[in-house]
């Protein structure tokens, strides 16, 4: 379910409020939490227990399943929706649970952003990665501008149990953000930048942002753009560690302490870099509203235009990150961009046979490192959770990006031939195949990140 068809499920869902008497409004309106809540634990195994064999299958998933490694803002992450799934009780439970989950201050932030703050629980997803009766165990709550993980660091020692996404609306392409949930951490961010000398303010400002959901770990070979915080002034030092206390405040003092262990584990502040965005900065303001703090095992990325997306991942060793699932075999060199564009065009050909392939270099969102891959790093490489369209399209028709490609490729082309085109990507809400041309006809296929799966599992890196 991607982003567009939440905001559906929940307008309709909200829209039935009006038009509802008290039973309905009882129904339609999300629970509120508790005056006094248990420990998150203990209210995941509440809502684990609480659910009959039929939903249990559809809303837990082994530990290593390659889902807990997912991630993505406004894109559900598996499991299921909260409204219409589970019994008023069971939203009770999810509710303390969300709110068990937090801080105080993070009490005052998640539950009230911009999608979240009337119909609450509901408007989310929820997932269960292993059985909260043992010690490893995952409760993964998604849905717009959100990936959060309750239950404490994974066993692979990445804390809060993985990457995770917080975002609001408010002050949406406004200069500033003025009433948005998290116009401190911007605010912190500016004040940072001023504190800067001006040889230092010139390395940090840089043009092109990353692609919003790569904050894949690279570790200690990594390349980390901007100017290094260990050679800022004392004060400047000083305002970083309170922008990364700010950030982290919204989550559960063990799983903060936790994460400060692993930063101080990888050098601390001074391993990181900071660096700042252009497209960031509302009305020349010189205000950047995108900033970036990046090391070998950390990555916390502020998205402040046109509103909030958010990005926070943090291990204890950058060099072995988060990777669950089926091994798919040892990557021989990272993976960026194009690479990865040709990656999933040659998975998506080998899986549906056709003749081309078209993925939208704008739909890659990460990149894939070297060593061993397994099926979660491809879960998270395609997180728009797209699938393939397999289309017929005569060779006269084909344009824009994709007839571009073929023709830097060198592949020939005839302009009376029928091609099959196997399309996928995911930007803006528009799949790629609008992009390729004057389509005859089309027809739905698997999805492509089980296609890339499938061709690495049949061909192997070597040849891919």
């Amino acid at each position: 379910m991607n982003r567009r068809q939440m905001l559906k499920r929940t307008g309709v869902a909200l829209g039935g409020v009006a038009a509802a008497g008290f039973a309905g409004r009882y129904f339609l309106l999300p629970p509120s939490r508790s005056a006094k809540l248990d420990t998150v634990q203990s209210l995941a195994v509440r809502f684990f227990d609480s659910l009959d064999p039929v939903t249990r299958a559809r809303t837990v998933v082994d530990y290593d399943h390659p889902l807990r490694q997912y991630h993505n803002r406004g894109v559900a992450g598996g499991g299921l929706g909260v409204f219409g799934a589970f019994n008023r009780e069971q939203r009770a439970i999810l509710t303390d649970l969300l709110y068990a989950g937090l801080s105080e201050q993070g009490r005052e932030r998640i539950p009230n952003e911009f999608f979240l703050r009337w119909p609450g629980i509901h408007f989310l997803n929820v997932l269960l990665c292993g059985d909260p009766r043992t010690p490893r165990y995952q409760v993964v709550f998604s849905g717009p501008h959100l990936n959060l993980r309750l239950g404490g660091k994974s066993r692979e020692g990445v804390a809060f149990g993985g990457p995770m996404v917080y975002g609001d609306q408010r002050g949406d392409s406004k200069q500033g953000l003025p009433g948005n949930l998290y116009r401190y951490q911007f605010q912190t961010a500016h004040r940072l930048f001023r504190s800067l000398e001006p040889r230092q303010q010139q390395a940090a400002v840089l043009e092109r942002t990353p692609i919003q959901t790569q904050i894949e770990l690279q570790g200690s070979r990594g390349s980390f753009p901007g100017v290094p915080v260990r050679d800022l002034s004392k004060e400047s030092k000083t305002i970083v560690a309170d922008l990364v206390t700010g950030i982290l405040s919204t989550y559960h003092p063990e799983d903060v302490e936790y994460a400060g262990r692993c930063l101080e584990h990888n050098g601390g502040i001074d391993l990181l870099s900071l660096s700042y965005y252009r497209e960031g900065e509302v009305g020349g303001s010189g205000q950047f509203q995108i900033f970036r703090l990046e090391g070998p095992a950390a990555v916390l990325y502020f998205r402040g235009f046109p509103h909030v997306h958010a990005f926070i991942n943090i291990g204890l060793d950058g060099d072995a990150p988060l990777s669950v699932g089926e091994v798919l075999g040892e990557n021989p060199s990272a993976l960026a961009e194009d690479g990865v564009k040709r990656l999933f065009e040659d998975g998506m050909k080998h899986e549906t046979g056709t003749d081309l392939a078209f993925y939208g270099r704008d739909s890659v969102v990460g990149r894939l490192r070297a060593g061993t891959i397994r099926t979660g790093d491809i879960y998270t490489l395609e997180s728009w959770q797209g699938s393939i369209t397999v289309v017929e399209i005569k060779g006269a028709n084909l344009r824009g990006p994709f007839l571009d490609q073929l023709r830097q490729s060198g592949t020939s082309l005839v302009d009376g031939r029928t091609y099959s085109v196997a399309a996928g990507g995911y930007a803006d809400d528009k799949p790629a195949h609008e992009a390729i041309g004057k389509i005859e006809s089309r027809k739905g296929s698997v999805m492509v990140r089980d296609a890339v799966i499938g061709y690495l599992k049949t061909r192997g890196f070597a040849q891919a």
